[in-house]
């Protein structure tokens, strides 16, 4: 029988009905303690994937019913999300922590209007709280003369191949083809 070596797992989904950001799923003997936050994991991913003008938001219960949207749309990079409940979990500060950051991608899209003129609101605004977090990361880090304790990768996109939309075989052979190349070239990094 294999050893669950995972207790909590952190996903970011947001409350709409509450207007409320819900990032921790726990797992195991913790969830018993929790009740409120045991969800199928089925019901989880569907939150956290649910980007508001591409999917309703997901509803369903556990011990009280819950209406969340996408996790990006409070935390598009849940790093720091991630370091604030690890050293809460660990009782520990951020000196002892090596991070590695891994996005999902990201377009250049300085100047970028829609077809109608108008400004692409969800990806402006999702890019500001990645370049916030991010910024906010590697400074800490930097300050605190720990900057080789995180690391950061991310990949520049086209615009065709970062809309959320564009599931076509063509592009997902191209994304495959650019995270491999991203790990190839990032090697050294991942070794150190």
């Amino acid at each position: 029988m294999p050893t669950l070596l995972m207790t909590s797992c952190l996903l970011s989904s947001t409350e709409t009905t509450h207007l409320s950001l819900v990032i921790k799923l726990e797992l195991g003997p913790k969830a018993k303690r929790h009740r409120s936050m045991d969800a199928p994991l089925a019901d989880v991913c569907r939150a956290t994937s649910a980007a508001p003008y591409y999917f309703p938001p997901h509803n369903f219960e556990t011990t009280k019913p819950f209406n969340l949207v996408d996790g990006g749309v409070a935390a598009n990079n849940p790093t720091f999300l991630a370091v604030c409940e690890a050293m809460k979990e660990q009782k520990t500060d951020f000196h002892k922590f090596v991070i590695l950051s891994l996005g999902t991608g990201a377009a250049n899209e300085s100047g970028k209007l829609e077809d109608d003129n108008s400004a692409p609101l969800l990806d402006i605004l999702m890019t500001a709280s990645d370049e916030m977090t991010e910024m906010y990361m590697s400074k800490v880090f930097q300050y605190s003369g720990l900057e080789q304790n995180y690391t950061r990768i991310q990949v520049e996109l086209k615009h065709s191949e970062a809309k959320m939309d564009n599931s076509s075989k063509e592009n997902l052979e191209s994304l495959q083809k650019i995270g491999q190349n991203l790990a190839k070239n990032n090697d050294a990094k991942l070794e150190e």
